[in-house]
């Protein structure tokens, strides 16, 4: 496993433990369905709450939220009508993001709710 997929899989833990710490219902880590792919799938007062982990080893060029392109909010919100699709879902949903920066391996976490309009 490279560098990278360990910062990643190390954030995506953190960012579920942090979910479910404030009352989000864990509905499925790292979905799959072809090539979409979700990292966190919550529920929370009867919300979807689809929450993309991005993680960098340091800020100093740019938050890890910046790193977010519009090709893979593109990517973000197909995958998100697709697990709806897939799982009949009437509830409103919204995609958020965690934003997490491990500064000499102390992790920092920033929630940022509703970042993406999926449209649907």
């Amino acid at each position: 496993m490279t560098d990278k997929q360990i910062t990643g899989k190390a954030g995506e833990r953190i960012a579920a433990d942090y979910l479910r710490s404030n009352g989000f219902n864990i509905l499925h880590v790292n979905w799959q369905q072809g090539q979409k792919e979700l990292d966190i799938v919550a529920e929370k007062n009867n919300r979807l709450h689809v929450v993309e982990v991005r993680s960098l080893t340091s800020n100093y060029f740019m938050e890890p939220y910046q790193s977010l392109n519009k090709a893979k909010q593109r990517h973000l919100i197909a995958a998100t009508n697709a697990y709806i699709q897939r799982y009949h879902l009437t509830m409103e949903a919204q995609i958020d993001v965690i934003s997490i920066v491990f500064n000499n391996g102390e992790p920092t976490l920033e929630y940022l709710p509703n970042v993406i309009y999926p449209g649907i």
